[in-house]
Order: C-alpha cells, then structure tokens, then sequence
C-alpha cells in the first residue's frame, strides 16, 4: 500500500453531530417533499433563497426564524477533538468531502473556524453533486493531488464508504473518534486494503 498523503473527512456525524429531528418535527405529511428539496438543494439545483422560500412554506417556518430552525439540527461539539484534526493536518493534506448545502455549511463555517484550516473543502452543492456520485470523489482526487491510493477517508456511511473503496481510496467506516486515533502518531497510516 502505497503511503498515506491524505487524509479526507466526511463532515456530518463524523466531525460534526447532527439529527433531523427539529427539521422531521415540522415536516408532517411532507417529510417526501421536503427530502426532495433537500436532496436538490444539496446538489446545487436550488440557489439558498429559493429553497428558504419553498421549505419555509413547506414546515411553516417564517423568514425570519428559518435559519435557527433549519441550522438546530448541529450540536456544538466535534465528534473528533480540534486538536487531534489540527495534529492530522501537521501531517497529511487534509480535506473535507460532504454532502451539504449553503445555508448549514455557512453556519459551520462561521461557528467552527476551524474548517478554514482545512487544505480543500468538496462540497456537494458547490460541485453539483451528491455523495455516492462519482462525481464528487473525481473533485476530491483532483484537491487531493496524489494517486487515489494515498488518500485516507472517514465517513459514516456504509455506502459512501464502498463508493470511495471502489475508486481505490482507504477507506474507513467513522464509528467513533478512535478510528481516527489508532493513527500513529508519526508514522503514515496502515490500513488494510479493501
């Protein structure tokens, strides 16, 4: 296995802790709606006023309040310890691979900074392309710049995992932060290959 030159992390529930509950509490009956405008919004076919307002008149949330209802879903802690990312950057190019959208990724932009030390930021509404699309893995290969078998990546989800293994990433099921802290402390990484 070739050396480990970078690292990428999934964002929600593996950096960050989120639930849908506060959003799935407004939606009722139109939980199918609302995932659709979810699901495009996500992938960059809605611009952030657009989907305030037709998410807004879907679960009945207002102009005003739609930002602090719709950004509630994030706890304000980090799942892997800022100093344990701030130590993996020292080491490897780091990067962020997530599906997300403008309005949440604003939010964690502004209320964890520590996101702006990361070496390339892949975002599904910026690339126009969610996770498990190939698409969004060619964009972080390219931000990597290193063969597609020195990078490292983190997420939670199963499938997103067996996407990025079928292109030749190590890839690891996030479980909880001590799959990230079986990392030596200062040699490259060795993990099994997939």
């Amino acid at each position: 296995m070739a050396d480990i030159q970078t690292i990428v992390f999934d964002l929600g529930n593996t950096l960050v802790p989120f639930s849908l509950a506060p959003l799935r509490a407004r939606w009722g009956g139109c939980a199918a709606e609302a995932a659709e405008l979810c699901n495009r919004f996500e992938s960059g076919q809605l611009r952030p006023e657009q989907f305030r307002r037709r998410m807004g008149a879907l679960a009945g949330v207002g102009a005003p309040d739609f930002d602090a209802w719709w950004n509630a879903i994030f706890e304000d802690r980090w799942l892997v310890e800022p100093a344990r990312i701030r130590a993996l950057a020292g080491q490897y190019r780091l990067g962020l691979l997530s599906n997300t959208n403008a309005v949440h990724f604003e939010f964690l932009r502004r209320t964890r900074p520590l996101l702006g030390e990361f070496d390339f930021l892949i975002l599904s509404h910026e690339v126009g392309a969610a996770k498990p699309d190939p698409a969004i893995y060619a964009a972080a290969e390219a931000a990597a710049r290193c063969p597609p078998e020195a990078i490292l990546y983190f997420d939670d989800v199963p499938e997103f995992v067996v996407a990025a293994r079928h292109r030749g990433w190590h890839a690891v099921e996030f479980t909880g932060a001590e799959v990230v802290d079986a990392l030596g402390a200062s040699a490259p990484p060795r993990v099994p290959s997939h």
